[in-house]
């Protein structure tokens, strides 16, 4: 086995380990602001529309998207993961298509109406997040769209971009602890749309408890070109 191949083996068990408590801790810790910001994505995700969630982890914003009737597909490199999701999904009565891959090697069949990278670009180093963007970007049929659910820059005041910082950074800190993610500097998504083929159309923000500084963001970018 050769290093890459070790370290995506890690990477899987690590995210294995995390399963049962990844989306509590994150709803918990987020003052539900994280699902927040996934659920305002069904505001461009109609009935019948092929919506594939990279990185899904355990699926809140999948199940969320099969609730409103999208055909779902979900991929992530934890099979764990992907067991929480097709147990919820069951109790539901839901159904979705669950792969468990490396995206970096996987390739869809025919492109998606609708691509959601949820706090999934940001487990990545810099260089790493921009392929994976290009390569992500491509799932999108023209004119479709790609939503990215994900931490926002700081922005306010002092106060309120001091807050910003020194709270992500405390969360990075946690998941870098338990190997989860590299320790690296949160990105400016829109910054790298136009090489990969996508226009931003709109950005919402999500506040701490809804009332304190801005923490998350939701992010609609359109697939440009033909």
């Amino acid at each position: 086995m050769n290093q890459a191949q070790d370290a995506k083996q890690k990477l899987s068990r690590n995210y294995d380990r995390a399963a049962w408590f990844y989306e509590t801790a994150a709803r918990i810790y987020s003052t539900n602001q994280i699902r927040s910001s996934k659920r305002f994505q069904l505001k461009y995700i109609a009935p019948g529309v092929r919506v594939l969630y990279l990185g899904v982890g355990t699926g809140e914003d999948a199940i969320m998207a099969a609730e409103a009737g999208a055909d779902v597909t979900c991929i992530d490199i934890s099979h764990r993961m992907l067991d929480k999701i097709r147990d919820r999904m069951e109790q539901r009565n839901l159904t979705c298509q669950l792969i468990c891959e490396d995206i970096f090697q996987w390739q869809p069949q025919q492109p998606y109406t609708v691509v959601a990278a949820n706090y999934f670009l940001n487990v990545f180093r810099r260089q790493a997040m921009i392929e994976m963007l290009n390569r992500t970007a491509r799932f999108v049929s023209p004119g479709g769209r790609y939503l990215i659910a994900d931490v926002a820059l700081p922005q306010g005041n002092a106060l309120s971009r001091g807050f910003n910082l020194a709270y992500l950074k405390m969360a990075m800190a946690s998941f870098w602890m338990m190997g989860l993610v590299p320790w690296h500097e949160n990105y400016d998504y829109p910054a790298f749309f136009r090489e990969a083929g996508l226009e931003l159309e709109h950005v919402e923000y999500f506040r701490f408890a809804k009332r304190g500084p801005v923490l998350f963001q939701s992010i609609v970018a359109q697939r440009t070109g033909s």
